[in-house]
Order: structure tokens, then sequence, then C-alpha cells
């Protein structure tokens, strides 16, 4: 079983129900906490409306009453009041269990979801995560450079490690035609690299994340769940098509 905690995009192309969707394809039983309501599609974020953080909380306590979930993924989480009270809660949980942090900053469109204050405490939630899955704008956000190269992407995530957490900088922004993924632990970086293939498809990092969480869930290791999520990835984009006029998604 596998917790979601993040928000509600209502194209269904990202956040909790694209991962509700990716549990259920992995044959994964997949609960949710919503921190956000989005009004959003391809084109545009029209509105953020965030679940004040004692709601948050309350979800939270809901799901560990009745469940004791085997991994947790982390969205968008788009108000600092929000992150702290998710903190908060994981803290005191006394099982721990793999926990994978997708830091959604900016969405496709342009959008910016959060702001200093919001980036403080994400950085205050990476030590209790297995695994942090920045792309390079997000890494560059953590580490204030801009990061553009692969050498650049690895050197980040090591940087990122000394919170504690394992880093996959994915590498989906870079040119060439190989797609490079970096993941850092411990005292070692190990690049994942594949033929980078044709088309686009909104919310490949949410998906990315939620597959990785799925595989942590039923005992992977974290190189084996990351190969196994970026396998997933590449069918969902061969998989993926336009609903409406929309940029392509992955629909099963």
């Amino acid at each position: 079983m596998v917790c979601s905690i993040g928000s509600l995009d209502p194209t269904g192309a990202a956040g909790i129900m694209m991962d509700l969707r990716v549990y259920a394809d992995l044959g994964a039983i997949g609960v949710a906490v919503v921190a956000a309501v989005t009004a959003q599609n391809s084109k545009r974020v029209v509105a953020v409306g965030a679940i004040p953080p004692t709601l948050i909380t309350q979800q939270l306590e809901a799901v560990w009453e009745q469940v004791k979930p085997d991994a947790i993924c982390i969205g968008l989480l788009p108000e600092a009041s929000g992150i702290k009270a998710v903190r908060r809660f994981l803290q005191r949980v006394s099982r721990r269990r793999p926990i994978v942090i997708d830091p959604v900053m900016q969405a496709t469109s342009g959008k910016r979801f959060v702001g200093p204050s919001e980036l403080r405490e994400l950085v205050q939630l990476l030590p209790l995560a297995t695994v942090v899955t920045p792309n390079l704008r997000e890494v560059s956000e953590f580490v204030k450079k801009k990061i553009m190269t692969a050498d650049q992407a690895e050197l980040a995530a090591r940087k990122l490690t000394r919170h504690g957490c394992a880093v996959l900088v994915t590498g989906g922004h870079l040119t060439g035609d190989v797609c490079v993924d970096a993941l850092a632990q411990h005292n070692r970086v190990r690049r994942f690299r594949a033929p980078r293939l044709a088309g686009s498809m909104r919310g490949a990092g949410g998906i990315l994340a939620a597959a990785l969480a799925a595989n942590l869930a039923r005992g992977e290791s974290l190189e084996r769940a990351v190969e196994d999520a970026r396998k997933f990835v590449r069918r969902a984009l061969r998989n993926a098509r336009k609903v409406g006029s929309g940029t392509p998604q992955y629909v099963t």
C-alpha cells in the first residue's frame, strides 16, 4: 500500500489522481491525502486552493488509524504551513517507511507554486526522505545555482545528499539523444542512461515518483526501484495520448 500526499489536478494528468492510476497499474493499493485542489490543465493554472494544515493532519491521522502504508509519495505541497504539517506528522510516526519526495515547484505551463518560505520548509522535509526526485529546475532551486549539464546535475545531487536522503536528479530537460538521470546516495553516484524517446508527456516526473514509491513499497532496493520506475515512465510515454486539446498524458 502506498500513500500519496499531494494535490488534485482536475484533468488527471498529474497529482494524486495520476498517482493512484500508477499504483493500480503496478498492482499496489493507493490511499491519498489532499494538500491542495488546483484548477489547471495543460495550458494554464487558473487557481490553487490549499487545504488547511489542520485538515491535512486529520487526513493523515485517519489513514494511519486504519492502515499503515508501506511507502509514501509526496508531491505538490503549495503552502509552507501544509509542508510543516506533513513533516511534523511523519516525524512522530513510529515505524519508518520509504518516502519519495517529488519537489514540485512549477507547472509545465510556467505557473510557480512555491516561494521562499515553501522552499525552506521543503529543505527541512528532505531528511525524512528515502529519495528526492528533482528535475533540473528544481535541483537548481535547492542548490541556488543553474544546472544545465549531466555533470552539474551529478554534483548537485551529491550536494543534496548532505540532508541524509538519496537524490535522483532527472535529466529529461537535458539536451542530446540520451536521457541521463543521476542517483546519488552515500558516497557514490550512478547514472542511468536510455535513448531519448520522441514526443512529450505531461506529468512525467510525478509518474516516476509514484512508480518509484510503489516499487519501494514491495521491497525493491533503491537502485532496482529506480530502474523499474524509469522503464514504467518510458512505457507511459509510448502510450501517452492527447485528452481533448491538451498535451499528451498517460492513459491506461
